[in-house]
C-alpha cells in the first residue's frame, strides 16, 4: 500500500502524535499537509519548520486530492472533513495504523504501556539502546531532553514505542497499542484512568490481556510487582515474564543514597549480575522506571558498562519531573502528573530529596478523568508531602456532566482538614501573585506544579517572578 501513496493529508494535524508523525512522514520524503482548530505553539512551530502546510479549522475544501488520509483520535463523526473523507471514499487510516505500515511493519517493536512512568521509561530504554549503538527508531510521549525531540528513525531493528492505551480513532474504539503489534513489552503500572472511555478497571485490563496476548513467545515482558493486577494480565501470557519491584520480584531495585546531584540505585535481576547506577532521576517511581528500562535492555543483549553509563547521562524528559529554575532559595519542577498516584509519587520523592523545605504544590485538574469525582478522596491525600497547596479551579469544568464533577472546594477542605494550608483560584496570576507574596526568601523552597496541559502559561510566568526576587 505505501509504494503507491505520495500525498498524504492529516486530519487534527497538531497532536501530539499526529504532529509528530506528521514529520516523521516528512522525513521519509512524502508530501504532507493537514488542518486543526487547534494550531499553537510547540507543534505549529516544530510543523512550520518542517515545511508542513497547516490549514486553521475544517474544510472540505482543504483536501487536494491526497493519496491517503490519516484522521486523528480527536476527530469525531460530524467533522467535516472526515465526513469528505467517507463520502469521497478516499483510502484513510488512524493515526496507530499509519505508523505501524509506514514504520513498524519491519522493526522488532518494544512496547511500554502503563498508567504510569511510561514516557519515562520509554526515553531511557531508547537513550541505553542508542548509547550501546543500536541506531534504535523511537517514538515518545514527550520529548528526551538527550535529543530534544520525541522521535527518531534508527537504522537498528529495533523500535522503542510508547504504547498508550487511548483509543486510537472513531472508527477504531480500541488502544493503540493494539496496532503496533510489539515483540517485547514493559508493563509500568496498571490501574484507573480515561475515564472518559473506559467504563471500568476491568475494562481496560481486559485490553491489556488483549496486547499481551500478541507478544510472540518467544518475546519478553517485564511488568512492576508493584500493581497486583499486573500479574493477573500475565498470568496467560506465551512470551517469558520477568517482574520487577521489591524483594519478592525478579529484579530487586534498591535506593543507596543520594550524591550531590545524583541518586546511586542497585539493580539485582537473577539473570545477570547485579548492577549499581548513578543517576539524576529521584524518586521511588523513577527508580522503577530505571529498573524496567535497565531490565529490557539486559534481555536485548545491552552490555552493563553501556547501560551504566547511559543511565549516568539521561537528562529525563521535558515536563517530566523538569527542574525549570533553580537558586540558593527557591527551585521550581514541572510535571505532567495529574492522577492522585502521580502527584504522590512525585511529592514524596521531592520531600525526601529536599526534607528540609517549604514544599508548594500546585496543581491544575485538566485531564477527563481528574475533573471528575472518581479519585476526589484519593486526591487530598496525594498532597500529604507538601506544606502548601494551591489549586486553580478544573479546566472547562461545564464540559464534564454536572453529577460526575470534581468538587474543588471539598477536596480543598479536606486538605485543611489534615492540617495543611490548601487554597482555591481561579487564574494563573492569582497562583502566582499569592506564591510571591507569601514565599519566604530565608528558607529553601520547592515549588512543584502539575498539570497535564498548558495551565495558562504558569511556568515562564513562576519563573520570571522568581528570577526577579533572587
Amino acid at each position: 500500500m505505501t509504494r503507491d501513496i505520495h500525498s498524504i493529508y492529516m486530519i487534527g494535524i497538531c497532536g501530539i502524535a499526529m504532529g509528530t508523525l506528521a514529520c516523521m512522514l516528512k522525513q521519509m520524503g512524502f508530501n504532507i499537509s493537514g488542518s486543526d482548530d487547534n494550531v499553537y505553539p510547540p507543534m505549529s512551530d516544530i510543523l512550520h519548520e518542517w515545511n508542513i502546510d497547516v490549514h486553521i479549522g475544517f474544510n472540505a475544501d482543504n483536501i487536494d486530492d491526497p493519496d491517503l488520509i490519516i484522521i486523528g483520535n480527536a476527530i469525531s463523526r460530524g467533522n467535516v472533513e472526515a465526513e469528505y473523507t467517507l463520502n469521497r471514499r478516499i483510502p484513510y487510516l488512524s493515526m496507530a495504523q499509519a505508523l505501524y505500515n509506514f514504520f513498524l511493519r519491519d522493526k522488532e517493536v518494544v512496547s511500554v504501556s502503563g498508567t504510569h512512568g511510561k514516557t519515562t521509561t520509554t526515553a531511557l530504554l531508547s537513550h541505553i539502546l542508542e548509547h550501546a549503538g543500536g541506531e534504535p527508531s523511537f517514538f515518545i510521549g514527550g520529548v528526551s531532553r538527550n535529543y530534544n525531540t520525541n522521535f527518531k528513525l534508527g537504522l537498528g531493528k529495533y523500535f522503542i514505542i510508547e504504547g498508550d492505551e487511548y483509543d486510537s480513532a472513531f472508527f477504531e474504539k480500541f488502544p493503540k497499542f493494539i496496532l503496533y503489534r510489539p515483540h517485547h513489552l514493559v508493563l509500568t503500572s496498571l490501574e484507573f484512568d480515561h475515564a472518559d472511555i473506559y467504563n471500568s478497571l476491568d475494562e481496560i485490563k481486559l485490553w491489556f490481556k488483549r496486547l499481551v496476548n500478541i507478544i510472540p513467545s518467544e518475546g519478553n515482558i517485564i511488568l512492576s510487582h508493584e500493581y497486583p493486577h499486573l500479574s493477573e494480565v500475565v498470568s496467560r501470557s506465551y512470551a517469558k515474564c520477568y517482574s520487577f519491584g521489591n524483594l519478592d520480584s525478579d529484579i530487586c531495585y534498591e535506593f543507596l543514597r543520594h550524591s550531590g546531584d545524583f541518586s546511586e540505585l542497585k539493580i539485582r535481576f537473577k539473570q545477570f549480575n547485579d548492577i549499581r547506577l548513578v543517576t539524576k532521576l529521584f524518586g521511588d517511581y523513577n527508580y522503577a522506571n530505571i529498573a524496567a528500562a535497565v531490565s529490557m535492555a539486559l534481555l536485548l543483549g545491552v552490555n552493563e558498562a553501556h547501560i551504566q553509563h547511559a543511565v549516568k547521562t539521561f537528562k529525563g524528559v521535558k515536563r517530566r519531573q523538569e527542574l525549570i529554575f533553580s537558586s540558593n532559595t527557591i527551585k521550581i519542577y514541572e510535571d505532567f502528573a495529574h492522577h492522585p498516584t502521580e502527584i504522590s509519587s512525585f511529592l514524596n520523592g521531592l520531600r525526601k530529596r529536599y526534607p528540609d523545605s517549604i514544599l508548594w504544590a500546585i496543581y491544575e485538574p485538566r485531564s477527563a478523568t481528574s475533573r471528575r469525582n472518581i479519585f476526589q478522596d484519593e486526591l487530598s491525600c496525594s498532597f500529604a508531602p507538601s506544606n502548601r497547596i494551591l489549586f486553580k479551579r478544573p479546566f472547562k469544568l461545564q464540559s464534564i456532566p454536572e453529577s460526575d464533577r470534581i468538587d474543588i472546594e471539598r477536596v480543598q477542605q479536606d486538605i485543611i482538614n489534615m492540617k495543611r494550608d490548601a487554597f482555591l483560584f481561579n487564574s494563573v496570576d492569582e497562583i502566582v501573585d499569592f506564591t510571591f507574596r507569601e514565599i519566604d526568601p530565608q528558607r529553601d523552597n520547592v515549588i512543584a506544579i502539575m498539570s497535564n496541559g498548558g495551565f495558562d502559561n504558569i511556568y515562564e510566568k513562576m519563573t520570571w517572578r522568581a528570577r526577579e526576587i533572587t
